[in-house]
């Protein structure tokens, strides 16, 4: 059964156009906000292509790039996203703003690409390079570094760097809450994956009230219909099922596939692991027709988003161990 720890880990430029051509980017960046990021899609792809018409290449439709790299990432469209954050470094570099805050935030955002596609050597040191940079521009420990965090620390967690994870979660959890107050998003963000950190090594009861806490949060500030509540619901009901709660535990699996069905594409791999995680504990239960319905249309997804993502290709040497 997966875990999904990875919410909200994407860095959103602002772009604001003059030419009416590609106005239609700031639109979008409020759908990215309400994570109506199927909403969002069409809007940026005519703007990269109105640019590429018109023939610009400045700073603006680089961040257009970055945008448009997060919701294919965030649809699930992973090689998509990697080749739109690949095009905005070369056009940060070729502008000479390889040292600023967007390209590091893009930087980041290639990170947990390569991250998903297994490339986990490339992904911590993208990673690297963009907490350097933050650092550099912050000159200490702020909320834009603690954005570059949660991904390192994720990477971490692939690695099975355990303590390393832990410890670089709860620095991040610290200064978000620090600087945002308990309630805020973000801060959800962190408690999220600090609780799947902590429900794979099995210290369910520290797991718990975190995973609940951040799914209070995200309904309050983001709605009950965002992907990151699937995604929350999903987890807490992992923990759910390993505490023998299994009703609370089908509660939250239906919810998550719920929200999970009407946000997010057919073929995401996240819909897929919410149908393993529910067919997990209809097995407990004795439901093994209805669990095989389900890890059978997991599978297919699964099988549909490789395929369109063409995974299986790339071998990253850290993940081979003796």
């Amino acid at each position: 059964m997966r875990r999904i720890a990875a919410c909200g880990v994407h860095s959103f430029a602002v772009a604001v156009f003059l030419s009416a051509g590609i106005r239609a980017a700031d639109t979008a960046e409020d759908l990215i906000a309400r994570g109506s990021f199927q909403d969002a899609l069409p809007l940026l792809e005519a703007a990269r292509d109105a640019a590429a018409a018109s023939g610009r290449r400045d700073r603006e439709v680089a961040a257009v790039f970055n945008n448009l790299g997060s919701v294919y990432d965030e649809l699930g469209r992973t090689r998509d996203a990697q080749s739109m954050y690949e095009r905005s470094l070369a056009l940060r570099r070729e502008l000479g703003e390889v040292g600023t805050r967007d390209a590091a935030r893009t930087v980041n955002n290639l990170g947990t690409v390569y991250m998903k596609l297994g490339m986990l050597t490339k992904a911590e040191s993208a990673l690297e390079r963009a907490a350097a940079i933050e650092t550099q521009l912050s000159g200490g420990d702020d909320l834009n570094v603690a954005r570059v965090w949660v991904n390192l620390g994720m990477v971490y967690q692939a690695e099975q760097r355990w303590d390393d994870a832990e410890a670089i979660f709860r620095k991040t959890l610290d200064v978000r809450e620090r600087e945002l107050g308990p309630l805020d998003r973000e801060v959800a963000v962190s408690l999220n994956n600090l609780g799947v950190l902590l429900e794979s090594r099995r210290r369910l009861e520290e797991a718990e009230p975190l995973l609940e806490r951040a799914v209070r949060i995200w309904k309050t500030t983001i709605g009950a219909l965002h992907p990151w509540v699937a995604a929350g619901l999903n987890n807490l009901g992992v923990v759910y099922t390993s505490l023998g709660r299994t009703s609370d535990a089908e509660a939250d699996f239906k919810q998550a596939l719920q929200i999970a069905r009407a946000v997010l594409p057919a073929n995401h791999p996240h819909l897929a692991s919410y149908m393993s995680s529910y067919a997990r504990l209809l097995r407990q239960v004795g439901r093994k027709d209805e669990a095989r319905r389900l890890e059978e249309s997991a599978d297919r997804s699964r099988a549909a988003y490789r395929r369109e993502n063409l995974l299986g290709v790339t071998v990253d040497m850290h993940q081979i161990r003796q």
